[in-house]
């Protein structure tokens, strides 16, 4: 219980000026009511938001006894959040652990780490996950098209299984109109510090009835092109590139959606989404200011991507409760190539696949007893393709890891003193069959899980939640080549080819409250978060052959803060999020803190930040004629923090703007991100202080919409 005490006391400090407070929930979402968008900033009512992640049906977000967030397709594109970097600033305690390139990178919330392994975030594209087996990348989806994004932080084990351990986030895509053609199109161009040309992109959705009230489909998607803002020089930097803007980009999407109502209480979803992001060259810059890659030799380097998901999803409502399947696969190819002087290269492909199916049932009366159950099963594998080419060598280090896991599941809840208090209890057991393989054998392990929540909440009026919970998760266990184990082996390091799952147990303490006319809200959650098992980076005995091992435990202690305030000048509305928490170590393996002496007992938690903030300043206004106007002006912080490489990164903000004019179906708006052209590093290489990977440099534009009503 000592672990419990700074918990406990802030708890109760703050359960006794919660009437004080300001909330959560509606700080940063708006609502759709009979296909009207309707912003907060933008009116003097407040419209409900309505989230799913309970896997119940739909919750007002206000009741929703987690720290959990929404965000509208409308805010989205209000406050110039276009892809899942974007959106990370607005989220406490989250940030971009390592950028590959455009279409692979990784992002860590509450001291929930990766580079390698399964993502310990879970990654939700409608109701199917999105999971690159032994490979943690995020999904590379742009917000064309999207209904809302529901975002849980903090462990979600039972519901959302493995690779939760820090958190879930949730796409929601817009369903195509059963009674009405709709239709949206966008186009938008940009100019970026040092680029060698402009940067433009359009995109549109259109959504068809062709059985009314029983089908309809629709069809969405875009193109865009960034200009290259990195030079190449082909031998080490001299201040004379060998070439110019060679990091161009493009990103292409396209989805289809078929929506199916053959009778009231059945309906039916298949959806196919193929997104492909490429890159000239990676994020990774051998300098951040000025940008730069060294030592090409000439040579062309690339980061593409190249993803497909299928999903098929049907929902069956009966008398008390429904009844959901969620189907879904997933294919994806994408990799890097890094050209070394004077004739060499380092790549890396992947070929990842994954089969998916949840099968689940959920209580639907309005009686004091609420309850979800089911099952789910995977099949998927992660074949690596990996080469290093020099002129004295070529070494092939292909490899796969295959997976075959299956999971049941449930949570249930009872609504005592008229749903004033909610106690709520939830399990889900977690069995895996996972395998290492090359071309010469395979190495089979197994690994099982159990997983479970407790919370209580408290709900004494319809503006104020309080809860407590306690709940847990797990990141399934590295896999990693036997070259490797014996690597590790040599420096002294016990390890085998599957390390144990990396687990997490989190206590937390929440408050969601808000005026009566909704003018203020707040949100405050307090954490203790336990990691068991973490999983790192270890130097190996033979040279250049690192691998992974479970090393420790950690704990890591925060505070969440949401603010809102609808001012009373009509149309400014100023918004806060932010994280600021404590995270060391509390043991460590003492043969890998020989080898890694940054990892000791009391130790500052690697590649943690100790805070981030986010502060958005909204206005609208009626002009005149019919002519609205709005703006947005947003400043993001995210603190410093130490890496595995010894290398500190900065404390760096950024500062973006939207400002623009609507009238009807149109909408034209000047757009500026990174305005004082903050260039990091946001991670540091091994080449020095200023390499790695940062923010793209500061970029001006415009963007024009039109939208059906």
């Amino acid at each position: 219980m000592q672990n419990l005490k700074w918990l406990a006391v802030s708890a109760a400090a703050l359960m006794t000026c919660a009437p004080l407070g300001v909330a959560q929930a509606q700080q940063s979402s708006s609502a759709e009511e009979g296909g009207q968008k309707t912003s907060p900033e933008a009116t003097d009512a407040v419209q409900e938001v309505v989230v799913t992640a309970s896997k119940t049906g739909g919750q007002a977000l206000q009741t929703v006894p987690m720290a959990i967030q929404a965000f509208s397709g409308e805010e989205l594109k209000a406050r110039n959040i276009a892809t899942v970097g974007d959106l990370v600033s607005t989220i406490p305690g989250a940030f971009e652990g390592f950028r590959q390139s455009v279409g692979s990178r990784f992002y860590n919330l509450r001291g929930s780490v990766t580079q390698n392994g399964d993502s310990p975030l879970g990654y939700y594209l409608d109701d199917v996950p999105f999971i690159v087996t032994n490979f943690g990348i995020a999904p590379p989806v742009r917000f064309i098209d999207m209904d809302r994004v529901e975002v849980l932080r903090g462990p979600q084990g039972t519901l959302y299984g493995q690779g939760s351990s820090g958190g879930v986030f949730i796409f929601h895509t817009r369903d195509p109109n059963l009674s009405d053609i709709e239709y949206a199109a966008e186009s938008e161009g940009s100019r970026t510090v040092g680029a060698e040309g402009f940067n433009y992109g359009v995109s549109g959705a259109v959504s068809v009835p062709i059985v009314k009230d029983r089908l309809a489909i629709r069809i969405s998607g875009g193109t865009s092109r960034d200009a290259g803002w990195a030079d190449a020089y082909y031998g080490p930097y001299d201040g004379t590139p060998d070439q110019k803007g060679v990091n161009k980009a493009k990103n292409d999407d396209l989805r289809l959606v078929a929506l199916l109502r053959p009778s009231d209480n059945v309906e039916i979803r298949a959806q196919y989404w193929h997104f492909q992001p490429r890159q000239d060259f990676t994020g990774f810059t051998a300098s951040v200011k000025p940008p730069y890659f060294e030592n090409t030799a000439g040579q062309q380097g690339f980061s593409n991507g190249d993803f497909k998901l299928w999903s098929l999803a049907a929902k069956v409502d009966f008398d008390g409760f429904s009844l959901t399947s969620a189907t879904s696969n997933l294919e994806g190819d994408f990799g890097i190539k890094i050209p070394l002087s004077p004739s060499g290269s380092f790549s890396s492909r992947f070929l990842p696949k994954m089969f998916a199916q949840e099968l689940r049932v959920n209580s639907t009366t309005s009686g004091p007893l609420h309850w979800v159950a089911g099952a789910s099963y995977q099949d998927g594998e992660g074949p690596q393709i990996n080469a290093l080419v020099l002129p004295t060598a070529n070494i092939n280090a292909s490899n796969n890891t295959l997976t075959k896991n299956y999971a049941f599941f449930g949570e249930v809840s009872y609504d005592l003193m008229g749903g004033k208090l909610v106690p709520l209890v939830g399990l889900r057991t977690y069995h895996d069959d996972r395998s290492f393989a090359d071309g010469t054998a395979k190495v089979p392990t197994k690994a099982s899980v159990n997983t479970w929540r407790l919370n209580l909440a408290y709900l004494p009026n319809d503006n104020l939640t309080m809860f407590v919970s306690a709940a847990t998760g797990f990141r399934p266990g590295i896999v990693q080549s036997r070259v490797q184990v014996e690597s590790l082996t040599l420096a002294g390091v016990p390890v085998s080819v599957a390390l144990d799952p990396e687990e997490s147990k989190n206590y937390e303490f929440g408050l969601k409250w808000r005026s009566d006319d909704r003018a203020w809200t707040v949100g405050v959650n307090l954490y203790q978060l336990q990691y068991t098992n973490l999983q790192t980076s270890v130097t190996g005995g033979i040279n250049g052959v690192n691998g992974f091992a479970n090393f420790g435990d950690a704990t890591t202690k925060g505070v969440d803060l949401e603010l809102h305030w609808r001012t009373p000048i009509r149309g400014l509305a100023l918004g806060f999020v932010g994280n600021f928490n404590d995270s060391k170590y509390d043991s460590v393996n003492p043969v890998v803190a020989a080898a890694q002496p940054l990892l000791r007992p009391g130790a500052r938690l690697i590649n943690t930040l100790d805070q981030n903030y986010r502060i958005d300043i909204n206005y609208s206004r009626d002009l005149a004629n019919d002519l609205e106007g709005f703006g947005n002006l947003a400043l993001s912080h995210s603190g410093d923090r130490l890496q595995t490489n010894g290398f500190p990164t900065r404390p760096y903000d950024q500062l973006s703007a939207t400002i623009g004019v609507r009238r009807g179906a149109w909408e034209f708006a000047f757009v500026g991100n990174n305005l004082a052209d903050e260039r990091g590093p946001t991670f540091v290489g091994t080449n020095g202080p200023l390499s790695g990977s940062g923010p793209t440099p500061r970029t001006l534009g415009f963007r024009l919409r039109v939208a059906s009503r």
